[in-house]
């Protein structure tokens, strides 16, 4: 297992993140607050609460800035998380399911890239909250498994801080945690009487409260009350927005565009699963009651039972492993919850994070899937489904109806090594274009090579601005790439991060463009950007996407120099970088912004959720 980490970890060294997309951010922000920036205030961002941005800020403080610092704080929380993992299903089941589990964990998800875009992945993830938030859940499960196993008392205390730090990070997150916070409570009432109840459920909300205060009162020092209030549930406020759940982003992220499709992928897909299973239970049972000896030799059941099976195995595309996943994690589930009420003893992890799996995937909808978000939704109920197919599926057709387990746990431990090493190869066909390096030192990062020559472009880009931009001026980029920012040092002279349907949506166009007019950057990178999957044009193209911004910068700033193709025009990859004009040389006639826009934009910038209709399809935020 730890070969296979140390494998993965050079293999895909350093190309983990996308170079335009996303990523950007996550090195921004922490840099930036570092620097004295408020999150929500000075930087706009409702993916996730402020716990792993301020960490991350803190990372850097202490360890320097840099993309290096960020690799090895991430890969020292994956091995821990790993190891906790291996350890505790090791204690309920044995060491073989430990380390089939934790190689599917390394090969699959930690290190993947199964689509163009990166960044989804534990090293580099589109948000860091994402990765944060399913690591302590799972350093939470852990020990409330210990807490009900051993009635200690700090162990339901850590428990309840580490959830008191996943409310800081991913809402989706939180609610699959409480639910298994609920089980587990449960659970214990189960096994010691309602009455020890109270004070470790006491314990364990005072434990939870306390990073809430810690940022309460930290944002206390530079906001009001109310303010600092809600910046505790900035990442919450989407949720209750009709516009940004019901588009049709959402709509594709949890297969609600096509419901009946994916609902019938779901359900035959089981029912695939469910028939070889049957077969091959039938099959092993009868070559154990056979009196040939031939049939009974195990060279029979390797080679005429096991090579089609393993046959089909090499050919299946197992990027669509995830559809049978909800399915298969409630059957585990089931089943788990079965055996527990059997046992003198019962393992309580597998249940808590059987529970916290099936509830987590639910986010995905209809649309259950291991690439884009389900590097982190549908991982735990990966987990359960191995835990399932080779632990808990053997030992139940041994006992019920005399299936030999050991050879029916070596073939679907086959089967799932195949499917390990499959994914991890097409993720290293994808890994392997990338050959450019992008930055320097420990900011170096890998991205395309390819005819479009976007790796060579984007260095220029960055050498041009060391020679000709001095380093106390200020930068945009529009619509996206905001590592332009951080490669080069430059602050944004305003909190708008990126611009995206999404976010307009969430802050109000209006807010943005006075927010440019109030602090115009001295500088403006247009950088080449996709818009088709937001259903939107080319950023500037429509009034309600950037047309009125796009004529604003057109009137006040002029072009320096051109890198590539003209942007935004044809799909052809470019970078235009233009210097803010002196008031004396702004032609006339430039965009207006009305006076109620200028005065939200010295305010705290707030939710709106009142600007134009927005119908992107799969990108950035969930």
């Amino acid at each position: 297992m730890a070969v296979a980490f140390v494998l993965a970890t050079a293999l895909t060294w350093r190309k983990w993140p996308d170079i335009l997309i996303d990523f950007g951010t996550q090195l921004y922000m922490p840099w930036r607050i570092l620097n004295g920036a408020v999150l929500y205030r000075d930087l706009f961002y409702f993916s996730g609460g402020p716990f792993s941005q301020y960490f991350n800020a803190l990372l850097f403080k202490v360890f320097g800035i840099s993309f290096s610092t960020l690799i090895g704080a991430n890969l020292a929380l994956t091995a821990g998380m790993v190891y906790v993992v291996y350890k505790y299903f090791a204690a309920a089941a044995d060491v073989w399911t430990a380390t089939m589990i934790c190689l599917g964990i390394v090969l699959v998800f930690a290190f993947g890239q199964y689509i163009l875009v990166g960044n989804y992945n534990y090293v580099a993830p589109y948000t860091q909250e994402a990765t944060h938030g399913l690591i302590l859940s799972i350093f939470a499960i852990a020990l409330l498994s210990d807490w009900i196993k051993t009635e200690k008392f700090p162990a339901a205390l850590a428990a309840g801080f580490c959830a008191g730090l996943v409310f800081l990070t991913k809402p989706d997150i939180f609610m699959a945690l409480i639910i298994a916070v609920s089980a587990a409570f449960i659970l214990f009432g189960m096994k010691y009487g309602l009455k020890k109840i109270a004070k470790p459920l006491v314990a364990f909300v005072g434990a939870g409260v306390i990073p809430l205060l810690f940022f309460f009162f930290y944002f206390l020092r530079v906001e009001t009350p109310r303010e600092s209030l809600g910046s505790l549930v900035y990442d919450w406020l989407p949720i209750f927005q009709g516009k940004i759940a019901n588009n049709s982003f959402y709509k594709w992220c949890t297969g609600l565009d096509q419901p009946l499709v994916h609902l019938r992928e779901i359900i035959f897909s089981f029912l695939g699963i469910v028939f070889v299973v049957s077969l091959y239970a039938f099959a092993l049972r009868w070559t154990k009651k056979s009196t040939s000896k031939l049939i009974k030799s195990p060279y029979f059941v390797l080679l005429l039972l096991t090579t089609p099976l393993l046959a089909w195995s090499l050919i299946y595309d197992w990027r669509q492993c995830g559809c049978p996943l909800p399915l298969l994690s409630l059957s585990a589930c089931i089943l788990i919850a079965w055996n527990y009420k059997k046992m003198e003893r019962p393992p309580v992890f597998p249940l808590l994070w059987s529970i916290f799996g099936f509830v987590l995937l639910a986010k995905l909808g209809l649309f259950p899937r291991i690439w884009h978000y389900g590097f982190a939704l549908a991982m735990p109920a990966f987990v359960s489904s191995v835990y399932l197919l080779f632990c808990l599926l053997p030992r139940l057709l041994e006992t019920k109806f005399s299936v030999p387990g050991r050879q029916f746990r070596i073939i679907a431990g086959l089967v799932l090594l195949i499917g390990f090493g499959s994914l991890f190869d097409q993720s290293q066909l994808i890994l392997a274009k990338k050959k450019v390096a992008i930055g320097h030192g420990g900011d170096e990062i890998y991205t395309y090579d390819s005819n479009s020559g976007v790796g060579q472009e984007i260095n220029t880009a960055l050498a041009w601005t060391r020679t000709n931009i001095p380093q106390d001026a200020t930068l945009a980029v529009l619509p996206d790439a905001i590592i332009f920012n951080y490669l080069t040092r430059h602050a944004n002279s305003t909190p708008c991060l990126f611009w995206d349907p999404n976010s307009l949506a969430v802050y109000g166009q209006s807010n943005f463009v006075a927010a440019f007019e109030k602090n115009p950057p001295d500088y403006i990178f247009i950088v080449e950007r996709d818009s088709s999957e937001f259903d939107m044009g080319y950023f500037g193209s429509s009034t309600n996407f950037g047309r009125g911004l796009m004529e604003w910068v057109q009137k006040n700033y002029k072009t320096e120099i051109l890198i590539g193709n003209e942007p935004l025009k044809n799909g052809l990859f470019g970078i235009k970088i233009m210097k803010h004009l002196p008031s004396t040389q702004v032609q006339s006639g430039g965009f207006n912004f009305s006076k109620s826009a200028r005065s939200s934009a010295e305010r705290k910038f707030t939710p709106t959720w009142k600007e134009a209709s927005v119908h992107p399809k799969p990108s950035r935020v969930m």
